[in-house]
């Protein structure tokens, strides 16, 4: 922090501009800002008042404000290097890298041995994904000046971005000789360490730098990883992110927030922890699945939600009036409650009890809306829980148990929603129970005027849903759909879209794969694969679209192509992609199989959950293999044949109690599912999928489905010239094989991982999913 001597001792009777300056040297810079700004406004052809304004104004991170004045005074004195690159630090504050790279190669021209314009202009260039070239101006910057400690961390910055992190970790150690409270160079330090498996390193630089700068968010959010790494006490971790949140509100800190929370027991995240955990569902934090089942255990205890639970489960399945479940506040109160709604509106609920009352709570609704139950209609909390209901009957594609008595009513209702005098209650019951979008006269009904919480259900069960059917409609066609068993596996996904997603998780800043690769594998025999800036990328199979848009924002350069066999999949995947405005996605209807005749080749191409739907999934991926350039990297997604070993028992069973792939019967089907007593082997089957329709489907009745083991896996890539680099698994299951196995630090023995799947027999439950190289030669 900068010293303020005394008033006396500047002196402020000579020269105007002088007197200025004496201010800022003396450390006032608001008397000197508002005496800058006197003269910038009697002298606006001179530079000097809007340059000492601009920078006092940048230097109070009011780079908005600065910009005018630093724009003018750079033209006024074009010559000035120090008015140039303050210039371009205000253009690159207030988002404009490239403006402000062209501001400091001014400045460098006029002074080729300015610092701050060779230090500023590699950070221009990190902004614009060109960290190559952001290395060399710290070089540059580093042989003027050796001993420059924020060239040296910049740098090691650069080599971060590069995947070059022992570098990186050499550039921060030198910066730190130099200024060993450097508090950003020990965080970054320690964010190296952590990737590189040594936690306990990272802890300790994170930990010295909250010495030095307590109220660092980046610092918190360290040691709050590095806890987590090594299975610490999750709530000290919450703790740290708390304040990191209080402080910055940043997005890892919001991360780390729902990896705590899905560690702490329910009881800890009631009260003060509840609207954080509101925040995280509605905006997302992360992919709203995450904690959906960590927000059903806190309503559990929920004073309000809480009471209508236990009536709920304590009746089912039998019927329950509106009074009786709600209680004698009615259902008002629950739709005061932000945690419930978030979770009902952001994904299916994936919680039996929540589930039942769920589904009681839309008889009630039919109910009272056959009544005409006029306080129920006045009241706003009340059709703010009706109408989340409605969405999350929308989302879980009407997975609810119902009876045909139900269906009927609900019918009537809707048969009925554009007379003269509907009430909302109607509107809301028949969307609780049928796609609106299919009523003859349904974009007349989104029009209508109608109460912010119907409005909402309409935009999401009509409006959506029709520019989904418009897109169908233009969606190009790259390869013939020829093949017997690609036809059934479109048939099955144009009938149920699956997966059903709401939101997506937060993007990062973009980065390079080479980077990111080795950041995330840091010991993985990756070969650099070099090129340029753009990365052409294919999603093949990419479903409904949430992993392609997080693909599409997470990869600086990218430039995608999604396929899909799927035109419903496609559509959704098309109007989120559009709603998220990621401009560098194009969709088309393909089949894998026929990709071949594609003439173009791809940096990065991923395929998860797809091959094993196809009639061959080894020609698939050999297919897609030649697409990939030499050095180009595929992440693939295979079921494992041992973690699914109950699904083939599963089919039959269900299969010989007359159970079929259509939404009446995945729905009676659902239901005794979900009914299994605790013994029974096919619970631990009873993931989220099974909470929707589309995932009930996909699990247990697939038209196509096959599995593999990781010999065929680590066969395939012998034969084929590919190098596996890692698994995308969680933290703890991968500290635990390095346990198991110290002599493979790479974690890239597929015959290890085998033995360790054998003794650990759910580690892949959901799937293998890895990455590979193609040889670069």
């Amino acid at each position: 922090m900068r010293a303020h001597p005394e008033t006396a001792d500047t002196d402020l009777s000579g020269d105007p501009k002088e007197a200025i300056v004496a201010l800022v040297r003396a450390g006032r810079d608001r008397e000197a800002e508002d005496r800058a700004r006197d003269w910038a406004g009697t002298h606006p052809g001179e530079a000097f008042g809007h340059a000492v304004l601009g920078s006092l104004l940048l230097g109070r991170g009011l780079a908005g404000e600065a910009l005018p004045h630093l724009a003018l005074a750079a033209r006024l004195a074009p010559r000035a290097a120090e008015v140039q690159v303050n210039h371009g630090l205000a253009l690159a504050e207030t988002g404009d890298p490239q403006a402000a790279l062209a501001c400091y190669d001014r400045a460098l021209e006029l002074s080729p041995s300015c610092l701050p314009a060779l230090t500023n202009r590699g950070g221009a260039l990190e902004a614009l994904g060109r960290p190559e070239e952001a290395l060399e101006s710290y070089d540059t910057a580093l042989a003027l000046c050796p001993d420059h400690a924020k060239a040296l961390y910049n740098r090691g910055n650069a080599l971060r971005d590069l995947g070059r992190q022992e570098e990186a970790l050499g550039s921060y150690a030198r910066a730190l000789a130099l200024a060993p409270d450097y508090a950003f160079a020990r965080v970054n330090r320690g964010i190296v360490l952590a990737d590189l498996g040594r936690s306990g390193e990272a802890e300790a630089e994170a930990r010295q730098a909250l010495a030095a700068a307590p109220g660092l968010p980046q610092a918190l959010d360290l040691v709050a990883r590095c806890l987590l790494a090594r299975n610490a006490d999750p709530a000290e971790a919450m703790a740290l992110v708390e304040r990191s949140l209080a402080l910055d509100d940043g997005v890892e800190a919001k991360r780390l927030f729902v990896a705590c929370a899905t560690r702490l027991p329910a009881r800890a995240l009631a009260g003060g922890l509840a609207g954080h955990l509101t925040r995280a569902l509605a905006e997302p934090w992360d992919r709203p699945e995450r904690l959906a089942a960590t927000a059903a255990l806190v309503l559990e205890s929920d004073p309000v939600v809480g009471p209508c639970l236990d009536r709920a489960v304590a009746a089912w399945p039998a019927d329950i009036d509106a009074a009786t479940l709600f209680g004698p506040a009615g259902p008002a109160p629950l739709g005061a409650q932000q945690l419930l709604t978030a979770l009902l509106e952001s994904g299916p609920v994936c919680a039996v009890p929540l589930e039942r009352l769920c589904t009681l709570a839309r008889r009630a609704l039919l109910a009272l809306a056959e009544a005409g139950d006029a306080g129920v209609t006045a009241d706003p909390d009340a059709l703010r829980f009706f109408a989340a209901l409605a969405v999350q009957c929308h989302v879980n594609e009407y997975a609810f148990a119902a009876t045909d008595d139900e269906e009927r009513r609900a019918a009537a209702l809707a048969a009925g929603l554009g007379e003269a005098g509907t009430s909302v209650l109607s509107l809301l019951a028949a969307a609780a129970y049928l796609p609106l979008a299919d009523l003859p006269d349904a974009s007349a009904l989104a029009e209508a005027p109608w109460p912010p919480a119907a409005r909402h259900v309409l935009a999401v069960q009509v409006r959506e849903v029709l520019a989904e059917r418009a897109l169908r409609r233009t969606m190009p066609r790259l390869t013939p759909i020829e093949d017997e068993v690609s036809l059934r596996v479109r048939r099955q996904y144009e009938e149920h879209p699956y997966p059903r997603w709401t939101r997506t998780a937060p993007a990062d800043a973009p980065q390079g794969l080479d980077g990111f690769l080795r950041r995330r594998f840091p010991r993985a025999p990756l070969a650099p694969r070099g090129g340029s800036g753009r990365l052409d990328v294919l999603v093949a199979g990419c479903g409904s679209g949430r992993h392609t848009l997080e693909t599409a924002r997470r990869f600086r350069g990218a430039e995608v192509l999604a396929v899909d066999l799927s035109l419903a999949s496609l559509a959704y995947a098309k109007r989120k992609a559009a709603e998220a405005g990621a401009a560098n996605i194009r969709f088309a209807q393909a089949d894998i199989l026929a990709l071949g005749s594609l003439d173009r080749r791809f940096d990065l191409i991923e395929s998860s959950g797809v091959l094993h739907h196809l009639a061959d999934p080894h020609a698939g991926w050999r297919t897609l293999a030649g697409l990939l350039r030499p050095g180009g990297v595929m992440r693939l997604g295979f079921y494992s044949a041992l973690a699914r070993r109950d699904i083939p028992r599963a089919r039959v069973l269900l299969q010989m109690r007359g159970y079929a792939p259509t939404t009446p019967s995945l729905r009676r089907c659902r239901q005794e599912l979900l009914s299994l007593p605790q013994g029974d082997p096919l619970r631990r089957l009873l993931m989220q999928d099974v909470f929707t329709i589309s995932g009930c489907r996909d699990l247990f009745f697939h038209v196509s489905e096959h599995t593999v083991t990781l010999p065929d896996i680590a066969d395939f890539l012998a034969r084929h010239g590919l190098t596996f680099l890692g698994f995308d698994i969680e933290p703890e299951t991968l500290a635990d094989y390095m346990r198991r196995f110290p002599d493979d630090p790479a974690a890239t023995d597929l015959g290890h991982w085998h033995d360790y799947e054998t003794e650990h027999q759910d580690t892949f439950l959901e799937m293998y999913q890895f990455w590979i190289q193609k040889n670069p030669y």
